[in-house]
């Protein structure tokens, strides 16, 4: 289901519940990975926590400025579709909060400027904001 941003507002702030309601989602569970693809879109969706629950996988995840250091899942979803994104003409969103539980801050597009692909452990990316 291709979801919109025509009224997600840079710098606004959204729970995951209210962003499954403007995307027409029943719950909120179908956006609650970190790193989302809506089928049928050219979305990936990126919600990077920096704080998380001490239950948590704890992955290094740190905006600073414009740029974004990320550490991949474990199962290593989605990598190389967001280095292939460019030219694939796929668009990656980021979704950001300092704390758990708090709500995500939407930062805009954001690109690829640099990784290092690991396979017994997290992936490194660096994106900058666009």
């Amino acid at each position: 289901m291709p979801i919109s941003f025509a009224k997600i507002a840079k710098g606004a702030t959204y729970s995951r519940q209210t962003l499954a309601e403007l995307w027409g989602y029943t719950s909120f569970h179908a956006i609650a990975r970190g790193v989302v693809t809506p089928r049928g879109d050219n979305k990936i969706i990126l919600f990077v926590t920096e704080e998380k629950q001490a239950s948590a996988e704890q992955y290094a995840d740190r905006l600073s400025g414009e740029t974004l250091e990320w550490e991949g899942p474990t199962d290593h979803f989605a990598e190389n579709r967001m280095l292939n994104a460019e030219a694939m003409g796929d668009e990656i969103h980021l979704f950001h909060r300092v704390r758990h539980h708090s709500d995500f801050t939407y930062c805009g597009r954001i690109k690829v400027a640099g990784h290092t692909l690991h396979s017994a452990r997290p992936s490194h990316f660096t994106f900058t904001v666009s």
